[in-house]
């Protein structure tokens, strides 16, 4: 196959497809991270087993998305119900893997083809990292330093081969993207005595910055903070008024809702089309 050939096929729909099936293939794998990083253990061994019975899952029983359906979400030996979960996620890593390649592959014939295909590489193994953080936060309120630590260096190290944004954009926006969030955490413990917004975040954001640049990281929190106050102002809400109509005065547990699920959701629409959305609302690049 010549390049020409080579270019025309990264171009077509089967190609954007089989990047889709790829990404799930790899969604099955950050269900696995979601679910044992937390409880440090091995995202390697033992095999995926049914967490109730222990028995291991077959290959023909580890189908993303498709086994979850035929199985009807129940393990095939004790019938004990799977998490809605794991297709969740699966899915989720088909969509963004089609659409980092329709994005970056796909419609971007010009540039040559090993790096279009590093740059999938970068930004589905970033997306990747998000959506597992994603998930690790939202069920325990924690971005775990086994993630976000090493994520930094790679990714920002990775990102040469991809000609992603300028190194020192990267540089700069993984310092900034620290320091925004502990300085704010500073500022609520030796300031206000009290806990604000975790270090956890900051990490997070270096790492969203040390791929996207600097550039990407007043999208990023003005985007994270707008729709995180979408959900979590009525939840609040929610909350008082039910503490307000309970007989007892024993105070309802507050729901936490953490920020990191909406950085990374954020980075993401930055990722496929935050720029695109800046040059043409605010003339800026």
């Amino acid at each position: 196959m010549g390049e020409g050939d080579s270019a025309a096929f990264l171009s077509s729909p089967l190609a954007t497809a089989a990047a889709g099936l790829f990404g799930a293939l790899w969604g099955s794998f950050f269900n696995v991270c979601i679910d044992r990083v937390p409880r440090g253990e091995s995202v390697i061994r033992p095999g995926s087993r049914c967490e109730n019975c222990g028995t291991p899952v077959r290959a023909a029983d580890n189908l993303p998305i498709l086994s979850y359906l035929f199985l009807r979400g129940r393990c095939r030996s004790c019938r004990a119900p799977f998490s809605a979960r794991h297709p969740l996620v699966e899915l989720i890593a088909a969509l963004l893997a089609a659409a980092i390649w329709w994005r970056f592959v796909a419609n971007d014939p010009t540039e040559a083809n090993g790096i279009r295909v590093a740059r999938f590489a970068l930004y589905f193994a970033f997306s990747g990292v998000l959506v597992v953080l994603s998930f690790i936060d939202l069920a325990t309120q924690l971005l775990p330093d086994v993630i976000t630590l090493p994520a930094i260096p790679i990714l920002f190290l990775a990102a040469f081969g991809a000609h992603a944004a300028g190194w020192t954009e990267r540089l700069i926006g993984a310092a900034a993207g620290y320091l925004f969030f502990r300085i704010i955490a500073d500022f609520y413990y030796y300031v206000l005595k009290r806990e604000g917004l975790g270090l956890g975040d900051g990490k997070l954001l270096a790492a969203i910055g040390a791929v996207l640049g600097w550039r990407a990281l007043p999208f990023v929190v003005f985007v994270g903070a707008f729709t995180g106050a979408l959900i979590s102002l009525p939840i609040a809400l929610l909350t008082r008024r039910r503490q307000r109509g309970t007989a007892t005065r024993e105070p309802l547990r507050r729901l936490q809702v953490p920020f990191g699920p909406f950085l990374a959701l954020a980075a993401l629409a930055y990722l496929l089309i935050g720029p695109e959305l800046l040059q043409r609302w605010l003339g800026l690049s």
